[in-house]
């Protein structure tokens, strides 16, 4: 599963070579993604499949530790009110800024901003020197949260931008959340109980790249459409991406400082920090479901251009901290 490996390592670079020669196709031949924009359900489906059929919510929640809990009341906190609020004041900022931007861009932006964590962000705490368990409890928690916090915050902070269709939404919720749950928890229970835990493990890389294969499908349909609007105001991307990452920056930058005000030990600050990104699949599935491909424009800005950088960021950053932490204790104990 070589190419697997290469499509994970190399995702950035993909995503945004991607990005730039789908624009570029898509203001020469726009005719010819708006014929692919039915396979949208398909790549979105494809996405989702993989992180549904190995997401264990029983287990994530069967064990209690002191941290924990801290971890989970801080994070109920961020999703149910912190992270709506700093998505409010984000959007009230924009408006004064670029005051005639297309509403369903605007929709896609408030989406990535209320959606739960991303299923990567395990990784990245590993990769960072923090609790992987932690956030893996964390994306799971954040994810039923989704269910409820995306569809309400939704409708209260775009009513006055765009009319919310509300069964909409819910229909998008159904379609893009609840059913490849569903069958990904279905599929894993047949798997398990027919052929092992070992039959299980083996397809977790083929299931990662069906899942990145239809990430980039979709990233392609999606910037080919919007191609034109792309090109004719470059402003909105570029503006874009910098607010974007000052927004998860600031939100990353809060969970940090109350974690150590709370005296979360190092490698569980590590965990709230990652606990702060926004998974793009999700919120570009009710994207492109409730306010069309436009809308996933406005995700990807929270995504590739900026939620994605930072985790990367984030790594070389935490591996200073650790090495400055590691050489200060040194020179502590030695006396230097």
């Amino acid at each position: 599963m070589k190419i697997v490996e290469f499509m994970k390592d190399k995702m950035v670079y993909i995503v945004f070579t991607l990005i730039f020669s789908s624009i570029y196709a898509g203001v020469h031949h726009r005719s010819i993604f708006l014929s692919l924009k039915v396979t949208l359900p398909i790549a979105l489906f494809m996405m989702l499949f993989q992180p549904m059929v190995f997401m264990d919510i029983k287990k994530a929640f069967t064990t209690r530790t002191r941290v924990k809990t801290k971890y989970l009341i801080l994070l109920t906190f961020f999703y149910t009110l912190l992270f709506p609020v700093l998505t409010w004041i984000f959007l009230k900022f924009w408006l004064r800024m670029m005051p005639n931007t297309e509403p369903q861009l605007l929709a896609g932006m408030v989406l990535i901003g209320l959606a739960p964590l991303p299923s990567s962000s395990p990784a990245f705490t590993n990769l960072a020197g923090g609790r992987f368990q932690l956030t893996l409890v964390g994306v799971m928690w954040t994810f039923l949260l989704s269910i409820f916090v995306m569809p309400f915050y939704a409708k209260l902070i775009l009513h006055t931008i765009i009319q919310v269709p509300i069964e909409m939404l819910l229909k998008s919720l159904i379609l893009y959340i609840i059913t490849p749950l569903i069958i990904g928890q279905l599929t894993k229970y047949i798997i398990l109980h027919w052929k092992g835990t070992d039959a299980l493990i083996s397809l977790k890389k083929p299931l990662i790249g069906i899942s990145l294969i239809g990430m980039y499908w979709m990233i392609v349909v999606v910037f080919g459409i919007n191609a034109k609007v792309i090109v004719e105001r470059p402003e909105l991307i570029l503006i874009g991406a910098i607010t974007m990452n000052i927004y998860f920056l600031l939100r990353a930058a809060i969970a940090y400082f109350i974690g150590k005000a709370l005296d979360f030990p190092f490698e569980q600050n590590i965990s709230l920090v990652y606990s702060t990104g926004s998974n793009m699949t999700l919120a570009t599935a009710m994207a492109i479901g409730t306010f069309g491909p436009l809308a996933a424009v406005g995700t990807a800005l929270g995504g590739p251009f900026s939620d994605m950088l930072l985790m990367i960021f984030f790594v070389k950053l935490f591996t200073l901290i650790r090495k400055k932490y590691i050489h200060n204790e040194r020179k502590s104990i030695t006396g230097g």
